[in-house]
């Protein structure tokens, strides 16, 4: 069944924090993907006659980007965080009652360009230093 990308949440807690100590890192109004296409390795040998054969590899990390409205109070929050490692989590509905995706990594913030008539924007880049898992 389809669902809505409403009430969906960019969390974090430092990372000797228990599940209860999660907080809202900010209100996004977009979320990357959570992985990324695997590597693919060559198995092809020398009886193949037409098409080469692999088996699926390794993931990138990669390097997270959400967007949010720009908010002053909000953005010195985060460029207050940069530098250290923290435990994020993407909730998909209320309490992630539609699915979670669990890292550790770090952020960092920073103003986008903008244009006339438009929301004053803000980018925040989480590195994933750890696997990215559903939880």
């Amino acid at each position: 069944m389809a669902t809505s990308t409403a009430k969906t949440y960019l969390m974090y807690k430092g990372k000797d924090g228990t599940p209860a100590d999660f907080e809202q890192l900010c209100p996004i109004t977009n979320y990357p993907d959570m992985g990324s296409t695997p590597s693919k390795l060559d198995t092809t040998d020398l009886s193949a006659e037409k098409f080469k054969t692999s088996i699926l590899g390794l993931q990138e990390a990669p390097d997270l980007t959400f967007e949010a409205n720009y908010d002053k109070t909000l953005f010195n929050k985060i460029n207050g965080l940069a530098g250290k490692t923290y435990t994020f989590e993407l909730q998909f509905g209320t309490d992630g009652a539609e699915g979670k995706f669990d890292w550790d990594g770090q952020c960092i913030v920073y103003a986008t360009g903008g244009g006339v008539d438009e929301v004053r924007k803000m980018t925040i880049v989480v590195s994933a230093e750890t696997e990215i898992t559903p939880a």
